[in-house]
């Protein structure tokens, strides 16, 4: 019925209706600073930049807000953010720059280059390629709760993925990583002898004049125009602290603006040429923005790519890139979330379109609203509210969350713990996640894991488990973590486990203890 109706009024307009009655076509980006202005306030967005490059060219680059809550200065189109997960293709980018020259290939095994990487299963780490790092395919799931609640470096961080359990077959299924794009940075110095930061700011930053982009906290902290991460804490949107990216910055670590990003682009739309040099091999691009593992339409990342783009017909991964069918054309696309900053990034290549969206509110998707409302412009789509599918899909899990704390408010249990609170203190280890360290301190309980802001007062819940009340209290906002403690025959704690989380943590029982 509705293509009958298209029909119907293309007949109208071109044959009965007369050209004089057709209305004028609306210029894509006319509507752009009213729509900002309402998405920001929808998603409580203290700033936010956004660049548009078409047909070789920059239309559109602009800063809307403030950098910082309370603070008088804009965001303007040079503004740095945390571009989160749109690092991927950089590092994905970096390797193919290897791959062009012969001293790399996709399909090679880790392990010809990282001698001593080892997962769990043997057979999965002698069959692993450079290819199933990046495209979420090696059936492990990113271990979140290890890299972002502990103080491991980079080597660190490989080296206990051998203790990781998969949660599907190799190469069976689309589960995102984090952690196996940290594996595939480890490549290039491997090959090069360069570090990631160095090769990809001599590979990319430079040729492409990205002259404010860079890869460290440090750097990004000490610039005058960088927006500051906000977040709600307590219904009221507040600066949070900026995260430390250094370890994970070849998976979500570069800090660029959209000015720069726009650059980027315009070298991706180009068949990887910018001012005249090539940056990029074309088939390199090519590989990129080629599927590689279907996205299950009903998996978390599945479901929002749906509510963005219902019509698709196919959700895939690349190289660092989505890959997805859009009213008849490849959309190519990432976004990227990290505390208090998000970030959005697009591309039709065969309309030479590209968009780019930098946030500084965690988790909101003004960014993709806006992406995909600049997409349909250019399209000449009929307007679709994308935004308010996005917002009816974060209500959603905002119900589901409360749910889950109401069934946990239900299970509250007045009273004091069953044992002295001494019993409870100690080292409690996991081989994958590392150490929950436990103290007595003016009589409570206190949790520490290897990160200091997943420091957390325990307070009795029921029976022998505790409420951790984290100090930082967005994380505390966040997470809302609860942990159980498991007896030995004597009575005695022996195993501690977080509510949501498969690990068991162990505890350490001191030498003499052992032998007595």
């Amino acid at each position: 019925m509705r293509k009958l109706r298209s029909l119907l009024s293309i007949i109208c307009i071109s044959a009965l209706c007369g050209t004089a009655f057709a209305a004028p076509p609306v210029a894509p980006l006319s509507d752009l600073d009213a729509y900002v202005q309402k998405i920001m306030v929808d998603w409580k967005v203290p700033g936010l930049a956004v660049a548009v490059v078409k047909d070789g060219k920059l239309v559109v680059a602009r800063g809307y807000g403030v950098r910082e809550l309370g603070k008088p200065g804009k965001v303007d189109a040079n503004t740095l953010f945390t571009i989160a997960s749109n690092s991927k293709a950089f590092t994905a980018a970096a390797l193919g720059t290897l791959v062009a020259q012969n001293k790399l290939h996709w399909d090679d095994p880790v392990t010809q280059y990282l001698k001593g990487f080892e997962l769990g299963d043997p057979w999965v780490t002698r069959a692993l390629t450079v290819r199933d790092l990046l495209t979420h395919r090696s059936g492990y799931c990113d271990p979140i709760f290890m890299w972002f609640t502990t103080d491991f470096s980079r080597e660190q961080i490989i080296q206990h993925l051998r203790f990781d359990k998969p949660s599907y077959g190799f190469r069976a299924h689309f589960c995102y990583n984090n952690a196996m794009y940290l594996v595939a940075s480890q490549l290039i110095p491997a090959i090069t002898g360069q570090s990631w930061e160095d090769y990809v700011h001599t590979h990319f930053f430079v040729p492409l004049d990205m002259n404010r982009t860079d890869t460290s906290v440090a750097a990004v902290s000490a610039d005058a125009d960088a927006a500051a991460p906000h977040a709600e804490v307590d219904h009221k949107v507040t600066v949070i602290r900026r995260y430390d990216t250094d370890i994970m910055a070849p998976v979500g670590g570069i800090n660029s603006s959209v000015n720069d990003m726009s650059h980027w682009l315009l070298m991706l739309l180009n068949n990887g040429s910018y001012a005249g040099k090539t940056v990029l091999p074309p088939k390199i691009i090519a590989a990129m923005e080629t599927p590689q593992v279907v996205i299950p339409e009903d998996s978390g990342i599945g479901t929002w790519l749906h509510t963005m783009s219902p019509d698709s017909h196919f959700y895939t991964y690349g190289l660092g890139f989505i890959v997805e069918d859009y009213a008849g054309h490849k959309l190519v696309m990432h976004d990227g979330d990290i505390d208090g900053m998000a970030s959005a990034l697009g591309m039709l290549p065969d309309l030479h379109l590209g968009v780019v969206v930098l946030t500084n509110m965690d988790h909101d998707d003004a960014r993709n609203a806006l992406l995909f409302h600049i997409l349909n412009e250019y399209l000449g789509k009929p307007p679709r509210n994308t935004n308010g599918a996005l917002l009816t899909l974060a209500h959603q899990q905002e119900l589901t969350d409360k749910a889950e704390q109401t069934k946990l408010a239900a299970a509250y249990v007045p009273g004091a713990a069953p044992l002295a609170l001494k019993q409870y203190v100690g080292v409690y280890s996991n081989p994958l996640e590392g150490d929950a360290r436990l103290s007595l301190e003016n009589g409570h309980l206190v949790l520490r894991l290897g990160n200091p802001d997943f420091t957390g007062d325990l307070i009795h819940w029921n029976h022998n488990t505790f409420r951790v009340k984290l100090r930082y209290r967005f994380y505390d906002e966040a997470f809302d973590q609860y942990v159980t403690f498991n007896l030995d025959a004597t009575g005695k704690p022996m195993e501690l486990r977080f509510y949501d989380l498969p690990a068991r943590f162990l505890r350490e029982v001191p030498v003499a203890a052992a032998n007595h």
